[in-house]
C-alpha cells in the first residue's frame, strides 16, 4: 500500500521533479533494487529528476551496479543505462552549527570515490568479513 502510490508517481510524472522520502520503506530487499530501476528507467523516460532520501543501501548498490554495467557496456536494457554523472549523492547531517552537506561522489566504475561519513553502510563490510 506504500509502494503502490511512489510507483504511480514515478510512473506518470512527465519532467520536473519527483522528491520521495523514503521510497524504499517496508519494502522486500529484492523490491529495492527493482524499485532502483523504476527510476532509472523513469527518469530518463519522462526527463523527469528524482530527490530521493533514503537509507536503502540496495537502492545505492543497484545505482551503481548500474553505472558500473552502463560503462563497461554490459547488456542491460537501453533504458537502464546510467553513468556517473546522471547519479548524484549527498550525505546530510545535523550538526550544532546546523545541517551540512557532504557531496559523495560516484566514478564510472560505480564505485564512491569518498568515503560515507560516520561509518554509514559499515555492516556490510562487517558482515561480509
Amino acid at each position: 500500500s506504500q509502494l503502490f502510490p511512489v510507483l504511480v508517481l514515478a510512473i506518470i510524472q512527465n519532467q520536473g521533479l519527483v522528491a520521495i522520502e523514503q521510497p524504499e520503506l517496508h519494502t522486500h530487499p529484492a523490491l529495492q533494487v527493482e524499485l532502483a530501476d523504476v527510476f532509472i528507467r523513469y527518469a530518463k523516460k519522462n526527463n523527469t529528476l528524482f530527490l530521493l532520501e533514503t537509507h536503502s543501501e540496495h537502492l545505492m548498490l543497484r545505482l551503481l551496479r548500474r553505472v558500473r554495467q552502463s560503462t563497461d557496456n554490459e547488456q542491460v536494457s537501453g533504458d537502464l543505462v546510467v553513468t556517473a554523472a546522471d547519479v548524484a549523492v549527498q550525505y546530510v547531517e545535523p550538526t550544532s552549527l546546523g545541517t551540512t552537506f557532504k557531496r559523495l561522489r560516484v566514478d564510472e566504475d560505480g564505485e564512491f570515490l569518498d568515503k560515507w561519513p560516520r561509518g554509514f553502510f559499515i555492516e556490510r563490510r562487517q558482515e561480509l568479513m
